[in-house]
Formats: structure tokens, sequence, C-alpha cells
């Protein structure tokens, strides 16, 4: 009896260790890729978020209304009468856009007051910067292999912590800033891991998918790539009742196409010769308007044929579900959009900390090294610049990218330049959250627009960053019992 427990025991101690040396392994791991793709999560996720935000950055820097009653759409279409492409206008974003032919002479105007909205404002530098690093298609598929790294992290930290799944309730501890570094970074983790798991593989799965098609489209067909994009949007397939309309204008086509499928929301118009093509969302189908689509015949006077995704495979209906997913685009669920949306930017935003958080506790470990250094001022440079980008805007009409751009680099260049990684942090952390508060509340007081949800958001990130600023000066004083704490901590 004495030997076989000897034997047991040896076995369970044998197994404990090799498990805790897997555990090992794999945090070595998860640190060395988070530092060494660190940088360019950060700037993923950052310019991700704000490009959650970006349509209504957009209305706030062209100083028109967030929110308010849309203007009769007859009074909107008459804008542009000759265009043959129309954005029409959201809750979430009123803003009407015509283009005269794909792609060219785009105009936007306020569904509100009308005022003609600025395209390419400065807030959308930073969502073509997430997008495709200002490198078109290229850029687009190297920025969706980030995806798989953060799979990689992801994966390995939720091995790390699956012993501490069961604290998920508990509030990260403050009795050290390194102990509070590495509670708040694992409970984001699992907090927020559904989320997270979608961002990375939808922005994986949203830039090979292009490749695919893209790749697929000139091996299939040389000399018309775009077939394969018309095949995977379908058919359209007549009605097996046309709907009449009481007019030709495509007013009239809206309203009856309302009655008469009162869960499809309108979102595009674009014109071809007698037909109007009416794009949009179902209630309750994951899908976009490129996907689900009716067909108004102008001279017939009737709603005459129909594009739905749900006739699709399920390869094709996933592949269209990438974009909406990826982008928080929850408006074929209208009961709940503006819940999920908000859901998916907090998760965004916690995406964002989490691995700030895990470049913080790199960094602050090796503050003298040039690596930190590096890691400080660009991720520090980027916040700080898109602090002063939201400073800028409404004083200044004529911002140029290469203003942004060389604001980044500086910052970079003065914390290499820095010998303290830690020093340099707490000055980026302090100036942007001074240009925050600057911009909350000078555009409130001088812009003579309502305060808006744009507002709310940078008082609260002014507000947030000084309460991290003085967290950390708190926190960071040195006591003898802080790193075997911070090291029991990681290793139960």
């Amino acid at each position: 009896m004495a030997i076989a427990a000897f034997f047991n025991d040896g076995g369970m101690d044998m197994k404990n260790k090799r498990s805790l040396s897997l555990t090992r392994r794999l945090d070595q791991l998860h640190r060395s890729a988070g530092a060494l793709f660190g940088v360019f999560l950060f700037v993923i996720l950052f310019t991700g978020c704000w490009s959650l935000g970006s349509d209504a950055l957009r209305l706030w820097g062209n100083k028109v209304p967030l929110s308010g009653e849309l203007l009769p759409l007859e009074q909107l279409l008459a804008l542009q009468p000759r265009a043959t492409m129309i954005q029409l206008p959201e809750q979430h974003n009123p803003v009407i856009t015509f283009c005269q032919d794909m792609g060219k002479s785009e105009l936007s105007y306020s569904a509100i007051n009308g005022k003609l909205v600025v395209l390419d404002s400065p807030t959308m530098w930073l969502v073509t910067l997430h997008k495709n690093l200002f490198m078109d298609f290229p850029g687009r598929i190297f920025i969706s292999l980030f995806g798989f790294v953060l799979a990689v992290l992801l994966i390995t930290g939720l091995v790390i912590q699956r012993h501490r799944i069961s604290t998920m309730v508990h509030l990260p501890r403050v009795t050290h800033l390194k102990v509070l570094l590495h509670d708040l970074h694992g409970r984001l983790g699992l907090w927020c891991y559904p989320w997270l798991v979608l961002f990375a593989f939808t922005g994986a799965l949203s830039g090979l998918g292009a490749l695919g098609t893209v790749s697929l489209g000139e091996r299939a067909a040389p000399d018309n790539p775009q077939i394969i994009m018309k095949t995977l949007m379908g058919e359209f397939k007549p009605l097996k009742t046309p709907v009449p309309t009481a007019e030709s204008s495509i007013t009239a086509a809206l309203s009856a196409l309302q009655q008469t499928v009162p869960g499809f929301i309108p979102q595009t118009l674009f014109k071809q010769g007698d037909t109007w093509v009416i794009g949009g969302v179902r209630n309750g189908q994951l899908s976009t308007s490129n996907f689900e689509q009716y067909q108004f015949n102008s001279k017939k006077r009737q709603l005459v044929a129909v594009r739905d995704s749900a006739l699709q495979g399920i390869w094709t209906r996933a592949f269209i579900a990438i974009q909406p997913l990826h982008y928080g685009q929850y408006q074929w669920l209208p009961k709940i959009s503006n819940t999920l949306s908000y859901l998916h930017f907090i998760a965004g935003v916690s995406g964002l900390i989490l691995v700030s958080v895990g470049l913080v506790m790199w960094c602050w470990k090796r503050n003298h090294s040039l690596a930190a250094r590096f890691i400080v001022g660009s991720c520090g440079g980027l916040l700080l610049s898109a602090c002063a980008l939201l400073a800028a805007m409404p004083w200044f009409t004529v911002l140029l990218p290469i203003h942004f751009f060389m604001g980044w680099g500086i910052v970079c260049i003065a914390s290499l330049l820095c010998k303290n990684a830690q020093l340099s942090l707490l000055v980026c952390l302090l100036f942007s959250a001074a240009l925050l508060l600057f911009a909350s509340i000078a555009s409130y007081l001088f812009s003579l627009l309502p305060f808006s949800r744009i507002n709310l958001v940078l008082l609260c990130g002014g507000i947030g960053l000084l309460c991290i600023l003085f967290g950390c000066r708190k926190l960071s004083d040195t006591a003898k019992g802080a790193r075997s704490e911070y090291e029991r901590s990681i290793t139960k």
C-alpha cells in the first residue's frame, strides 16, 4: 500500500511538473509574441476602435448634428437628382451620400440640416490606416495576418489563465502596480474572450477571403474577374407577384417595399437605366446591402425581382457574415442593434487596453532598454497624435496626413532619445488626457452643437487617462514584497 501510494504521489508530481512546464513555455511564447507583435496589434486595435466611431467622428469634425429628425427623403434626393448611386441615411449615421459613377464624384450631406459634409476628413486617416496601412490591397492582406497573431495570443493566454477562470467575477487587486496590471490583463482577456476571438478570426478572414476571391477571379475569368463577386452575390429572382407602386418615383418604390416587406431596411440605391436596385438588410438575416436587394422598374411601376442571401450556400453566407460581424454592423437586428454596437465598441476598447497592459508589463521591467523605448514611442506617439488631431480639427481647416504622421514620428524619436521609458509613457498619457479634455470641452462651447456622444467619449477618455496616470504614479512605489507577490500571482 505504501509503495502504491508512493508511486501514485510520484505520478501526480510528474503530471503537475509537466503541466507547470507547459504553462511556463506557453507563458514565454505569449510574452515573446506579445512583445514582438504588440506594437502592430496596438495600432490595429486602436485604429479599429477609431473606425467603429468614424461616422460619428466625421460628423463631429464637420460640425453637424449627430442625431435629430431627418429631412424628408424627397428633399434629400433633390440635392443631387442626377446621382446614380446613393447611400441612404441611417439613425446612427444621418448622412446621405451621392455618387455619379462607381467610386467617382462622391458628395455627402447631413440628413438633418442638408449641410455639405466633407468625406475626406482627417478622421478617415486612421480608418485607412486600419484597413490597409495606406498600401491598398497588399496592406489589407498584411493587416489580416495579425488576426492570426491575435488568435495565437488568445489561445496561449487562455491556457495560461485556465486555472483562474473561476476568479473572473473578482476585481483586480490594487496592492501594487505589477499585481494590478497582471490581474487586469488576465481579467480583461477572460471577460472579453468571445468578442476578441470574433475580432481575430473575422479580421484574418476579411483580408484572406478578399485575396482568395480576387485570385480565383483572375484565374477563372482573366478578362472579367468581377464575375466571381457577381456569382457570390447571386442572381435576381423574379417575384412571383410583382408589387405595384403608386408612382414611378423611387420614393414610391421604397414606400411600397416597406409595406410589402416590413422587415427589410433600405440602405443603398443604384440606378441602371429604367431600373433601380434597392439594397439593404433583412430583420434577423446576417448580411449586407450587396447581397439583399430588390429591383424596381420605373416604367412598369413595379418591384419585379429580388436577390436574397438566404438562398445561398452555407459557405457563401459565412463569407457574407464576415464584414458586418467585424465592423459591428448590427442593423439586421434592429431592436438590439444599438446595444450590440455599444458592446462591440466596449469590447474593442477592452482589447486595446488588454494589449496596452501587456506591453506596459513587458516594458516596465525593461525601462531603459531600446525596445521598451521604441514600444512606448510607437504606441504613445499614435495615441498622442490622434488626440492632437481631435483637438486641432475644429480650429484648423487645412490638415494633411503628413502632419499626423510627423507628430507620431516626433514622439517616437523623442521617446528613443529619452533613456526612461516609464517617464515617456507618463508624459504621453498626461498630454493625451489634456488634449482629449480640451477637444471635448472646447467643441461643446464653441461649435454651437448639443453635447453629443463624441463629447462624452472624449471627456471619459481624458478622465480615464488621468486616472491611469495618477494610479501608475501611486502604485509604482517600490516595496520589497511586491516582486515576490507578483511572482506568486502568476504561478498559482
